[in-house]
């Protein structure tokens, strides 16, 4: 039996998820092949209770033939890669397409297919469509690369009724979690993100005053919403925390944020708004829930964390979709389908 080890790597919590369920239906398409996935340690309960029928999930120390996920250049790769190091590198050439004028990128795309040849650094082929970012990030990977998208969107659909029976049926949650008695009464919105994806205290006062906001516990902009009395529940360590209040809410709304893709596989009873990548890049093919998808005319655009870029890449401190009438409108035809329910 092949045999592939993964470092899921250090990129973004909700990349890591979308990570776990490709490599999921890829342990499908090819069952030949033995997957071990290291996750970082806050996951493992959760995806080794959800994904570990077909892979072997790990938090320990990788192998050091282990390939690693990464979302670094190529220039700070070389280094580690002298060392012995093996990266897989899904959007490298996206950020390429984006920020680098024609000779970069010519340059930039030789050494990646250089690279990619050495087995060094692999990377999925250079193409215009896009498409859901789960799948570059297996077809980076040389062991899954002949896997089309066709097949791999039906592996995503067969999965979901499993992956959400999972999800909601023993997901480990923190002992500190609370469920509010009354959660089944509210729409539960999940509107923090590290960039521009987080909805702004005056949108969720104005909008959806009466809904119910959920704020890891350490997240200080909870009480922003706390001073404008708006309703707060906190979620902790364990990641099936975020299932778990889901489960009992009326109806959930998330951002473009690590909590929408663990609900994309655990409810179709979600909407989810958009605000930066394009919807199909960041939302399941099986998903089933609502997609608002951006209006603003300067969508797509760049991740930029807010702690490093206070201003976006079109110059804003905040998404301007929040200040779309055609965007709220579509929002709360989503989350309110029946008048005065907030």
């Amino acid at each position: 039996m092949a045999a592939v080890a993964i470092d899921s790597g250090k990129g973004g919590n909700g990349d890591v998820w979308m990570r776990l369920v490709s490599l999921y239906a890829v342990a499908a398409i090819y069952p030949s092949v033995q997957i071990s996935v290291f996750v970082p340690p806050f996951m493992q309960r959760l995806a080794t209770h959800i994904f570990s029928d077909r892979l072997f999930i790990s938090c320990g120390r990788p192998s050091g033939r282990s390939l690693i996920y990464t979302s670094l250049g190529i220039k700070n790769l070389v280094i580690p890669i002298i060392k012995g190091c093996r990266f897989i590198s899904p959007y490298g050439r996206q950020v390429l397409r984006k920020k680098g004028n024609f000779c970069r990128q010519v340059a930039g795309n030789m050494l990646y297919a250089i690279f990619d040849r050495l087995g060094v650094i692999q990377s999925p082929p250079a193409a215009g469509k896009t498409v859901y970012q789960g799948y570059e990030e297996i077809t980076a990977v040389k062991a899954f690369r002949k896997t089309s998208y066709n097949a791999f969107c039906r592996q995503l659909k067969k999965d979901m009724a499993s992956l959400q029976y999972k999800s909601v049926n023993g997901a480990p949650v923190s002992r500190a979690l609370h469920i509010p008695g009354d959660l089944h009464q509210y729409i539960l919105v999940f509107p923090a993100g590290t960039a521009r994806q987080f909805i702004p205290v005056w949108w969720a006062k104005k909008f959806l005053p009466h809904a119910c906001y959920a704020f890891f516990y350490k997240d200080k902009m909870a009480n922003a919403f706390l001073r404008q009395g708006l309703k707060v529940v906190y979620f902790y360590e364990e990641p099936g925390d975020i299932i778990e209040l889901a489960k009992y809410a009326r109806h959930t709304l998330s951002t473009d944020s690590f909590p929408s893709h663990l609900l994309q596989y655990a409810t179709g009873n979600c909407s989810i708004t958009i605000t930066e990548a394009p919807a199909n890049a960041v939302t399941s093919p099986a998903f089933t829930g609502r997609v608002i998808d951006a209006v603003a005319p300067c969508h797509p655009c760049l991740h930029m964390d807010r702690g490093n870029h206070p201003l976006c890449q079109a110059g804003y401190e905040e998404c301007i979709n929040w200040k779309s009438e055609v965007y709220t409108k579509n929002i709360l035809s989503a989350v309110c389908p029946v008048k005065n329910i907030i």
